[in-house]
């Protein structure tokens, strides 16, 4: 595992870096196309200044998700980025030292019990800073004008916070229950044949035919959601890079952006590299050099 809070806020970048720039990821920004409101430079903006935050947290255990999006946006940033990222990854960078990955999960949970309601009140305002689309809870939710006095008056931390969340919110799920997800992901990094860029592509598509995107529930209605994964899950099992490009147009056109399983793949990613994972070309395959060794065979 980790060595040191140092590895483990490095780690946390490199997790943010690698899923923004791994292509094609449909429906998402990455290092070959932008949104209208949303580049991939504001990713590196937002992954590059969160350092010193992820640090903190590593060393002293506390939560830093408002101070990593402040900064952010000082440096340029107007919109979400990193916000359901940045609630999978602080938690597991403040149990670095856990012994594997299912030790993690575990540990991240009780820390989110042992959080106080200072901390709820601090993710209510980096909500409120970076304005994500989320899912309305029957109580408490980000966009109900009570929940900042509720949260005050019950005390409430990010845990019983986040017990109050719709079962079809992925974020909250993966931290009540110990990142289960996250550490399936994990091991399909451990275990993938190759390239950095082509196992997370996989990964992405893998978990998006697997999960109804909550972001896509958000804005578009479970019923997209659910056509989305139909179509992930046919494009993953072509293992072509080809029709994942072609979904990733398809979404696009369609203005559907799959951006919590964006932020699982990061978590994946850094649970990976807890795990000793190496961002390492030399010797694997990569999907485009196969399709080219399968046309010179063929000749």
């Amino acid at each position: 595992m980790l060595k040191s809070p140092e590895d483990s806020a490095i780690s946390a970048i490199l997790s943010l870096l690698l899923e923004v720039s791994a292509n094609p990821k449909a429906g998402n920004v990455d290092r070959e196309h932008n949104f209208e409101d949303l580049r991939y430079e504001d990713f590196l903006v937002s992954s590059a200044s969160a350092f010193p935050f992820f640090l903190r947290t590593a060393r002293y255990g506390n939560l830093h998700v408002l101070e990593a999006i402040e900064t952010s946006m000082k440096l340029g940033v107007k919109t979400n980025v990193h916000f359901g990222a940045f609630l999978l990854l602080f938690p597991l960078v403040a149990v670095w030292k856990s012994k594997n990955m299912a030790e993690a999960g575990s540990k991240a949970v009780e820390f989110l019990k042992k959080t106080s309601f200072s901390d709820s009140l601090k993710i209510f305002r980096a909500f409120q800073l970076c304005k994500p689309r989320v899912l309305k809870a029957e109580k408490l939710s980000l966009e109900q004008s009570n929940t900042l006095r509720k949260i005050i008056e019950e005390k409430m931390n990010v845990y019983e916070w986040m017990m109050l969340s719709p079962k079809e919110n992925l974020i909250a799920y993966e931290l009540l229950n110990g990142y289960p997800i996250s550490r399936e992901g994990a091991k399909f990094i451990l275990n993938s044949e190759f390239d950095v860029n082509d196992t997370i592509v996989f990964l992405y598509h893998k978990l998006l035919s697997e999960y109804p995107d909550t972001l896509i529930i958000a804005k578009k209605g479970l019923s997209v959601a659910e056509e989305v994964m139909n179509l992930a899950r046919k494009a993953f099992e072509s293992k072509s890079l080809e029709e994942f490009r072609k979904l990733d147009e398809l979404l696009i056109k369609e203005r559907i952006n799959p951006g919590t399983i964006a932020d699982l793949v990061a978590s994946s990613i850094y649970l990976a590299l807890s795990e000793g994972w190496k961002v390492e070309t030399k010797g694997l395959r990569t999907l485009e050099r196969d399709k080219r060794s399968d046309r010179s065979n063929e000749s």
